[in-house]
């Protein structure tokens, strides 16, 4: 506690100090504030030119082209088009279109010029729908609209023409990878066609493998000499009936084995109608009876003819030229030479059928490198294949989002404030700049008294003096003319009063100036001559 009033005194002392050399006060601010303010009263107004533009990114055809055409991320685009408004080529455009270009003398000029344009310019958002804002400062009203105005341009242009740029780049990469793959598509089609028409009989193929082949060539040989067996067996018979070695007669028959008469077919017929009426009849019906009857008649003439096919087979040479006119032998030599062609021609067909199982055997063992073969080249055509029209589909997307973009655009600018600057100067802000002054002049003057009462200390107690000498203070004692002090403070005081009011009174009409009449420093002098 004994130290806080140990500070609490020597702040006061620090005061009172500060406050009997208030002369340099008021002398130290009645230096800087007339400067100051003059100052401040000369710079030249400056104009502010304003524009808002609402960027809206949802389009009515957005649902609609969902999954059928492209569709990029317009937030994300004008966020970057934000970011990068200011770049120096954007720039340059903006200095160009409003002839500041021409002000520069040289390329240092130039180069202030560019940094003072991205300095001034100010492109801010909202934060919420993409409302953005554009404002631009300067002593000419008509080079700030225009600035603004040529920065709203840039802003929409190049959000227009990087849309174009981009979809005519995405275009034309579409249309290389395109032309590319469907060469390398047409030289994988020449090759596995190649590859097909050198391995036709062994290349596997989509309806059967090479072992199946083998199986189907197997079980056609084993058919084909079945069928073999089958015919030499009957070419057999035939020449033995040729032969009258199978001709045999008996007293209650007659007949050549494995010979077929004129009339086999109708007994046959009839035996099978016999029994027939057996199951459904009796003996004596007269159906079973007259068929019966019928029957007997046609084995009569069946043993008719078979015995006179024996009796002129058996006739010595000479009469063999009575058997050549017989037409039963006439059709067992044409039944023999047609068994015997048939023969031939299904030998024909088994030694075919062995060549070629015997071919597919001996390609048993290339099979497994054809087949890897055929599956590498089939799986490359695949992919080609598959990829080409994968970029025949994209390009499909890519025109029908070239034609919504056309119709409509995905980004489109609205307009809410076109650029416009005030008719009365929006700066510079004379009145902070005038207070700013007024606080520095008296914050000046303070450490003016504040380092005079330091350097020549007034002592003005007793805890002061032992601060400063090393001697005791052992009591103290008033001023002799202590009235006359009084006096002469009193009029110190009604100095700084009336100097520090007048300074006040000064930057009361300044800001009353700025407020109500706003004169420039020009207009006044005007006024004044």
């Amino acid at each position: 506690m004994k130290e806080l009033n140990l500070a609490i005194e020597m702040l006061l002392i620090y005061l009172q100090g500060i406050w009997l050399r208030r002369r340099y006060i008021i002398l130290t601010a009645w230096i800087v504030c007339p400067v100051g303010w003059l100052v401040v009263f000369n710079l030249p107004p400056t104009y502010q030119a304003d524009a808002k533009v609402f960027v809206e990114t949802r389009s009515v055809l957005d649902p609609i082209l969902q999954g059928l055409a492209f569709q990029g991320n317009p937030e994300q685009q004008i966020e970057i088009m934000a970011k990068t408004l200011l770049s120096r080529p954007n720039l340059e455009k903006i200095a160009r279109a409003t002839d500041l270009d021409v002000q520069a003398t040289d390329k240092q000029a130039y180069e202030n010029i560019i940094d003072g344009l991205k300095k001034d310019i100010k492109f801010s958002s909202s934060g919420q729908e993409n409302i953005y804002f554009i404002s631009y400062a300067n002593a000419s009203s008509g080079l700030a609209l225009k600035v603004v105005q040529e920065t709203l341009n840039a802003f929409v242009e190049n959000q227009v023409g990087s849309a174009a740029q981009d979809s005519k780049k995405a275009n034309e990469f579409l249309e290389v990878q395109i032309r590319d793959y469907e060469n390398q598509l047409s030289e994988a089609e020449q090759r596995l066609s190649a590859f097909k028409k050198e391995q036709m009989l062994i290349a596997p193929n989509s309806e059967q493998d090479f072992y199946a082949r083998i199986q189907a060539e197997t079980e056609r040989l084993e058919q084909a000499q079945l069928e073999l067996r089958q015919l030499e067996s009957q070419l057999d018979s035939a020449r033995r009936q040729l032969q009258g070695e199978d001709f045999t007669v008996s007293e209650g028959d007659v007949g050549i084995s494995g010979f077929t008469t004129q009339y086999d077919e109708r007994i046959k017929t009839l035996q099978t109608q016999l029994d027939a009426y057996l199951i459904r009849f009796t003996d004596s019906h007269p159906d079973v009876i007259e068929t019966r009857k019928t029957l007997e008649n046609l084995q009569k003439m069946k043993k008719q003819e078979i015995m006179s096919i024996q009796a002129a087979a058996s006739k010595s040479s000479g009469a063999s030229s009575g058997l050549n006119q017989n037409q039963v032998y006439q059709e067992l030599r044409l039944n023999a030479s047609k068994l015997e062609n048939e023969v031939e021609s299904a030998k024909v067909r088994v030694g075919n059928f062995q060549g070629k199982l015997d071919a597919l055997e001996r390609q048993r063992n290339i099979i497994p490198d054809i087949e890897a073969k055929f599956s590498g080249l089939n799986r490359d055509y695949e992919v080609k294949k598959q990829k080409y029209e994968e970029l025949l589909t994209r390009r499909e997307a890519m025109e029908l989002s070239n034609a919504a973009a056309k119709s409509e655009q995905d980004v489109q600018f609205k307009i809410i404030e076109p650029p416009r600057v005030p008719f009365k100067p929006s700066g510079p802000p004379r009145v902070i700049f005038y207070t700013v002054v007024l606080v520095l002049g008296a914050i000046a003057g303070i450490f003016m008294a504040f380092a005079r009462s330091q350097l020549q200390p007034v002592v003005t107690s007793a805890l002061q003096l032992k601060t400063i000498a090393d001697f005791p203070v052992f009591g103290l004692v008033s001023h002799t003319n202590k009235d006359a002090l009084i006096r002469q403070n009193k009029k110190h005081l009604l100095y700084f009063i009336a100097l520090a009011s007048i300074l006040v009174f000064g930057f009361v009409l300044l800001v009353t100036n700025e407020l109500v009449f706003g004169l420039t420093a020009t207009e006044l002098m005007g006024r004044l001559l």
